[in-house]
């Protein structure tokens, strides 16, 4: 399976902000990474944060 990552990012009144990733080598199976990044997205809504999926990321995400 190719590795692939999904980035979690936030627009604000600053721009936009990446807080937080999901890789696919991290996981059993596609099934297992799928389930994954959608509990992750869930759990962000919950608590009032408006992400989104995106496969890239912020210059500051990958800078640190």
């Amino acid at each position: 399976m190719k590795v692939k990552t999904i980035y979690f990012n936030m627009k604000t009144n600053f721009g936009v902000e990446t807080v937080d990733q999901c890789i696919s080598s991290e996981h059993e199976n596609n099934k297992a990474y799928r389930a994954e990044i959608k509990s992750m997205l869930s759990n962000y809504h919950l608590a009032g944060m408006n992400v989104y999926l995106s496969s890239r990321c912020t210059n500051d995400w990958k800078n640190n």
